[in-house]
This record gives C-alpha cells, structure tokens and sequence, in this order.
C-alpha cells in the first residue's frame, strides 16, 4: 500500500529532464469537473454579490460582511432592497442597519410586508418611540425574526402584567431588549411564584424585574430561593425596597467572592454585626471590587482619620466614587473649615451624599470668591490633609 502511495504521488522525471505530476492525483479529470461545474460558478457568483451588497449597501465592513455571507446567499437585490427601504422608513439609521444586519444577516431574506413590519408596527402601537423602538430592535433584531403572535404578543403581555404600564415595559426592553423573545413563562414565571410564597409585593417583584431582569433569571431557581431565605433571615421586610437590593446584591456573586469580601472587610477591622448593619442599609457595597474596597477604606481611615464605625454606619459613601466625588468634596470642606468657615462638627458622610448641585452651591459657589482655593479643591487641584 505504502508503494502505491509513493507511486501515485512522487512526481516522475521525464526523458527531457522536466518534472511530470502524476495525473491520477494533479489532475484527476473528475475532481477537475468538480471544481468548474455551472453550479460552483453560480456560488462563486452569489457569494461576490453578498459580500459586496452588504459592504456597499448596507454598510458592513468587509470581514463582517465575509462572516455574514456564510449564513446567506444573495442572488438578487430586490427583497434586501425592500428589507433595508422598510427599515429607513420607520427611522433606523445607516449606523443601526449594518448593526442589525450584522447580528442577524438573514433579515435580508425576510418578508418586509409579512415578517417584518406587523412586528415594528405592533411595537409602534404599544408606545415606543421611533428613537426606542431603533435602538431597541438594532440592539437585538432576533426580536424581528420571532413570531408576532406566539412570542412577541405573549412576552409583551406578561411583562405588562408584572411592570404594569406600557411605559415600564419599554424602559425595561430597553435595557433588556432579549425579554421580548424569550419564554418569561418559563424562565420568570416559577421565581415569580416564590417570591410571592415569600411575601413579597407584586410592586417589588416589579422593581426586581425593572432594575436587573438578567440577574433575576440567570440563578437557577434553588439558589433564588435560598437568597431570599437568607435576605428574610436578616429581619429585612419583603415590603422594603432593601429587600429586593439585598437579594439581587447576593445573587450577583459567587459564594466563594462572598466570603473573600467578608474577609477583606474584616481586615479593615470590621466585625459580623458591621457587615450585617452596613449590608441592611445598603446592599450593594459588597458588589463593589476588592480594590475599590481597599481604596475606598485606606482613604477613609488613614487619610481621612475616620474610625471604622464612620462607615459601617453610612455604607452609602462607599459606593460613590473616590476620585469624582469622595476626594474633591472631602477635600473642599477641609478648606472651609482651615479657614474657619465652618466647623469641625459637620457631617462628612452627609456632605459626601448630598446631590452635586446642592454640593456645589452650598460650598463652592458661595465661598469661591473668598476663598479660590475650594474650587482649586473641588477640581482636584489640591488635596488639604486633616
């Protein structure tokens, strides 16, 4: 066999000294028809004419428009002429026509009249605006592709039911444009069920859903329930707003980040009961990093000369930021009070979670003339030590 082989493929020295390929392999009179068969022109054809369709006409670069020609074949420009016409007449931009296209090439394929518009119209007519409804639909065009009347209709009418008005739904589709083709039967439907077991109120499910519907589905139900379980075991009410806080705060890491923030905190000299108290008070500063943790806490103790208790009992500071907004306002009030415009009794941690434009007239506008510092302060220029 190994002979053979080696027969069949070495090439062959001729009588004149010129080399020969042997034409059982080279030049196989059957693989030969292969490759130039009408059929294979035609493919060549339409595949040139996809890529630069996609790239002159609906904007795609080149390596996308490659990527997208292996899940369709153009042989004409007439429906993707009509698909891209219809979507200019509901107000897409170019920029949203090659991202749609590009995520899901096979729209051009589609039905305008059929497929397409009844969808965008029935969106329209729930109450997106032209600029949600764009945005929306270019962020996820699977939406399109899904069928109007077993999916869309479906998932639209539940979130309705959970959110409430139609103009809770689209702000959440806007952020969360897959919940309009998923199964929310299935996938939020049986967590629905245990939170109300819990007693919680259809009001904070709505807010739960609203504010991270990707966090509220992606645990499998077992973990779920055992959030909430720990959450009811910290005496939090299920009627609080801290109470869905602290359950999505607890379903956004693993267990193992859990107990490395617990021991990170702990380092800083934090006991059991802080953590708890700084945790029914505001959830989401054990979502924070660990280096934002170890900047936030060298700041407060060290350069600050805060004790630990400062913070536990305002964990709010703690999820603002230290360079936009800790730092400068600290620095700020440490100017007034060098120059004895205010006093050292102020609240800190108050002055930290105050609106900006509050921050800014009560003291920067008001002492920048007599003191320029406090806006060399506010600005970053200068950091006053305590």
């Amino acid at each position: 066999m190994f002979r053979f082989v080696r027969k069949t493929l070495i090439p062959i020295v001729s009588r004149r000294g010129s080399i020969e390929t042997h034409s059982c392999f080279f030049q196989n009179p059957r693989l030969k028809s292969i490759s130039t068969t009408p059929e294979a022109n035609e493919t060549s054809k339409a595949s040139d004419f996809t890529v630069s369709y996609l790239v002159n006409t609906c904007g795609l670069s080149t390596d996308s428009a490659l990527k997208a020609s292996n899940q369709l074949q153009l042989k004409t420009r007439e429906n993707p002429d009509s698909v891209l016409s219809l979507f200019k007449n509901h107000g897409f931009t170019d920029t949203q026509i090659a991202k749609a296209i590009s995520f899901r090439p096979r729209l051009l394929l589609c039905n305008p009249d059929k497929t397409l518009n009844p969808k965008i119209v029935f969106l329209r007519d729930a109450g997106f605006s032209t600029t949600d409804l764009t945005l929306v639909l270019s962020k996820n065009p699977t939406i399109l592709t899904s069928s109007l009347d077993n999916q869309i209709v479906p998932a639209y009418g539940f979130l309705k039911g959970i959110l409430g008005t139609d103009k809770t739904v689209i702000s959440t589709t806007k952020r969360a444009p897959w919940l309009l083709h998923s199964d929310l039967d299935k996938r939020i439907g049986p967590r629905i069920g245990v939170l109300r077991d819990h007693g919680v109120p259809d009001s904070s499910i709505s807010a739960m859903i609203k504010q991270q519907p990707r966090r509220f589905i992606r645990a499998n139900l077992d973990r779920f329930t055992e959030a909430l379980t720990k959450v009811k075991e910290m005496d939090l009410k299920p009627s609080s707003h801290l109470f869905y806080s602290a359950v999505n705060t607890i379903l956004s890491m693993h267990e193992s980040r859990w107990g490395e923030k617990i021991d990170l905190y702990r380092s800083f000299g934090w006991s059991e009961d802080d953590i708890l108290l700084a945790f029914k008070k505001r959830p989401q500063f054990m979502e924070l990093s660990k280096d934002k943790i170890r900047g936030m806490m060298d700041f407060f103790l060290k350069e600050m000369g805060w004790g630990v208790s400062v913070v536990t009992n305002h964990p709010n500071i703690l999820v603002r930021s230290l360079e936009k907004t800790i730092i400068p306002r600290c620095s700020v009030i440490r100017v007034l009070m060098s120059h004895g415009l205010l006093n050292k009794g102020v609240s800190l941690t108050a002055i930290c979670n105050i609106k900006e434009e509050k921050f800014l007239e009560k003291y920067v506008i008001k002492y920048q003339m007599k003191v320029p510092q406090v806006l060399e302060a506010y600005q970053g220029k200068t950091m006053i030590r305590g």
